[in-house]
């Protein structure tokens, strides 16, 4: 039997088109459940529609309800509701159906089914919108709404009414979001149905059984349901031969039982068994369209039109593999179509928002607006319209509603079978799936939301400089829409970040300054030692050359007067290297530069010691080799005086050198001393040299400023590459802070105009550091001009 594309419409008075056969564009409709228009190509589950048909006959509301897509909907879609209109036509009784979901609006959703029974097709759209406000205040009623409906829509024994309530968990979810009032009414409704059915008025309910539990939040509704359930069994063996070779009988074609029998075994005989094997044949029989039928024309005259066997079936990919191999090549369709290349991030983000894991560990379906989706993927609508297209298109109904109408911003988008979730290499893979990476983004975002929390409490709790880094990555893909799946709080999270990010800054300048310290410590140890060892040279090459000249006595007194000067040198040298190279491995890192620059000191000192040793030695060997005035003397006087002149200017040299480098540009770590016998430091730190002068102003005037009992030590100025982004006094001790730190902020309120420097406590980072002095704290100074109150005149 071949299609009849031009079955003619029927008055409306008739029972003609109850039994007018109109087959679909295909035998099979592939992941999508069945519509009621193709109950002629529904096949396997007669006896389950017969038990089904029994039992609502006689209690007017049957809830069906067994595992996500195990075919709930297609069963009383395709199945139930052409069985109550053809089967009650013959004895003259006539048989509206409808079908609602509750989806974002329950009761409104429910009352335009209602009010559509009426006004079919193109009716007068202000007496379809009078109906529908009719049908849902009468849902108001609670257990008496089945009366005032069944009044409505004229229901009596010769006009019959079923209503379809398909996918009714979405109900509780609405609940949860919106509050539980519509819920409440819709199931008072259904109750009263039971309790006190009017003639003429009957329900179906779908539902995924794990919902089974949430119906006891509502009065009398788990009664109810414990009276009117239906859980749906799984097919026989011989019922899925049915559903897998009859519709192509009526297409002129065949399935051979090898074929059939393989796909039932690829099938896997769970929740998702049927729906890959019709879409396996869906894409079976796409394929022979595609090619006209050469590859499956019957062998000989007589047989079937097509014919599907072993021979086109690529069994080493499976059912679920030709299930993502199909996904994969829409997603590639979607990229050339609608963005002219690579779309995976944008269908990635899509399918991510529209699925999610149930409390039992399940990938489960989550619908979501349109209108939603162009927001939590950050995609233009019109590309992002262009996808759903490509994904919803006959002969590929990955999601739904299906067809090519244009979708409203409002329309919800859904996946029209967990089995795509289930399947699809992209989404399932257990590692680095869609799913799992979806799952643990929310993870990293609810922890996001526990440190801010923490940062909310105490200002000092902030990412680590790595976590920073890794989590403002992180933040670039994702929006406050997407956030709210997870708990909201983007703006919390945001100033979390920001925080952090400033921390990060300053310990980055914290580690330049630092480096900075060590490499000016080096070179100073370098200067030292190059000087030390030229001095000694300089002395030793003067001795030698006046001593050449003496005769072979004074000679050898001024050889032994050299050799001890170079001894003198080089013990000087090594002695002030040794000392310098213990002190700086000694010394932490903040501490380094006055470690160096108190060792150069030293140096000095020493080599200045040493030097004036050579100079003394100098003068007796010159009062010994006092010969008479001849002119080899009088040359050998010369030298020594000049080398004595020598020394004695770069003794000179080395004394200032140690009183130069006395003054260290930060703060290092005292000897120990009882606590209050320190009186409060503070180090002035500035971000460009253009500050200086001020900043020598407010140097000045700190000087007469008295902390407590002490006066106030003002140790220098130091400018520095790397400064924080605000104006601020740094503590380290928490008890510091509060007596010290307000006593100096106030101080420093008073001298200056602009900036104001506030008051952080560092305790929680130093606070165990032993290289901290007592009272020590630091005057950082942000980049920007530093302006003290004009002066008065006399």
């Amino acid at each position: 039997m071949k299609p009849d594309a031009s079955a003619p419409a029927t008055a409306e008075d008739t029972f003609d088109a109850v039994f007018a056969i109109r087959l679909p564009p295909r035998p099979y409709p592939g992941l999508r459940p069945f519509e009621q228009h193709e109950w002629p190509i529904f096949f396997g589950r007669e006896r389950m529609t017969d038990e089904i048909v029994e039992r609502l006959l006689g209690l007017r509301l049957l809830v069906v309800h067994g595992d996500s897509g195990c075919g709930k909907s297609s069963l009383v879609r395709a199945g139930v509701l052409p069985r109550l209109e053809q089967e009650s036509a013959r004895g003259g009784v006539r048989w509206r159906t409808c079908t609602a979901l509750p989806r974002a609006a329950p009761l409104w959703n429910l009352a335009h089914a209602l009010a559509a029974l009426d006004t079919p097709g193109e009716g007068d759209a202000d007496a379809l919108e009078a109906r529908t406000i009719a049908f849902r205040r009468a849902l108001n009623f609670g257990r008496e709404a089945p009366a005032a409906l069944a009044e409505l829509l004229g229901c009596g024994p010769r006009n019959q009414v079923c209503i379809l309530v398909d996918q009714f968990e979405e109900l509780f979810e609405h609940a949860r979001r919106h509050g539980p009032e519509e819920a409440a009414l819709l199931a008072a409704c259904l109750v009263g149905l039971l309790d006190a059915p009017p003639p003429g008025l009957y329900a179906v309910l779908t539902m995924r059984s794990e919902f089974l539990g949430a119906c006891s939040r509502y009065e009398g509704f788990a009664a109810a349901v414990n009276r009117a359930q239906y859980l749906l069994p799984r097919m026989e063996h011989d019922d899925l031969m049915r559903a897998i070779r009859e519709p192509a009988v009526l297409y002129d074609g065949e399935v051979t039982r090898e074929l059939a029998e393989r796909l039932i075994v690829d099938g896997g005989g769970g929740q998702d068994q049927l729906p890959l094997i019709q879409h396996g044949l869906m894409l079976l029989h796409d394929e022979h369209a595609r090619t006209s039928g050469q590859a499956l024309a019957g062998p000989t005259p007589g047989a079937p039109a097509w014919r599907l066997g072993m021979e086109h079936y690529r069994a080493e990919d499976g059912l679920a593999g030709l299930l993502s191999a199909h996904a994969d090549a829409v997603l590639a369709r979607a990229g050339q179509r609608c963005f002219g290349g690579e779309a995976t991030r944008v269908v990635e983000d899509l399918f991510r928002a529209l699925t999610d894991i149930n409390a039992e560990g399940q990938a489960i379906r989550r619908p979501c607006t349109l209108e939603r989706l162009v927001a939590v993927t950050g995609t233009n609508e019109p590309a992002l319209r262009c996808v759903v297209d490509a994904f919803r298109a006959d002969g590929v109904s990955f999601l739904k509603p299906y067809g090519h109408e244009a979708l409203r911003a409002e329309e919800l988008i859904d996946i029209s079978h967990e089995a795509l979730i289930r399947c699809w290499r992209r989404i399932a893979e257990p590692r680095e799936g869609w799913l799992a990476r979806e799952f643990r983004n929310g993870l990293v975002w609810r922890a996001l939301l526990v440190q801010a929390d923490s940062f909310d409490r105490d200002p000092g709790n902030v990412l680590g400089a790595t976590t920073t880094d890794e989590r403002e990555r992180w933040l670039r893909r994702r929006n406050a829409i997407w956030a709210e799946r997870y708990g909201g709080g983007w703006e919390r999270v945001q100033r979390l970040i920001a925080a952090s990010v400033e921390a990060r800054a300053l310990r980055a300048a914290e580690r330049e300054a630092a480096e900075t310290q060590r490499q000016e410590a080096r070179r100073l140890r370098r200067r030292s030692r190059a000087l030390a060892i030229g001095i000694g040279v300089l002395a030793f090459t003067s001795a030698l050359g006046g001593l050449a000249w003496q005769q072979s006595r004074i000679a050898e007194d001024a050889r032994r007067v050299a050799e001890g000067e170079r001894e003198l040198a080089l013990t000087a040298r090594d002695e002030v290297v040794r000392q310098l190279e213990a002190l700086v491995e000694a010394r932490e890192a903040e501490a380094a530069a006055r470690a160096a620059a108190e060792a150069v000191a030293q140096e000095a000192r020493q080599s200045a010691s040493a030097l004036a040793g050579v100079v003394d030695e100098l003068e007796r060997a010159s009062s010994a080799a006092n010969a008479p005035a001849s002119g080899d003397g009088q040359a050998v006087q010369r030298s020594l005086s000049e080398a004595k002149s020598e020394l004695r200017a770069q003794v000179s040299n080395l004394s200032k050198l140690s009183v130069q480098q006395a003054a260290p540009p930060l703060a290092a770590a005292p000897a120990p001393a009882p606590p209050g016998a320190l009186a409060p430091r503070m180090w002035i730190y500035i971000a460009e040299e253009s500050q200086r002068p001020a900043a020598e102003a407010l140097e000045a005037q700190l000087r007469s400023v008295r902390i407590g009992d002490a006066a106030l030590e003002l140790p220098g100025i130091v400018l520095v590459k790397a400064a924080p982004t605000r104006s601020m006094l740094r503590c380290f001790r928490t008890e510091e802070c509060r007596q010290d730190g307000d006593a100096l902020v106030r101080a420093l309120g008073g001298l200056l105009q602009s900036p104001k420097p506030s008051l952080e406590d560092f305790s929680a980072l130093y606070g165990s550091s032993g290289s901290i002095r007592a009272r020590h704290y630091e005057l950082w100074f942000a980049p920007g001009a530093i302006v003290l109150p004009a002066r008065k005149g006399p």
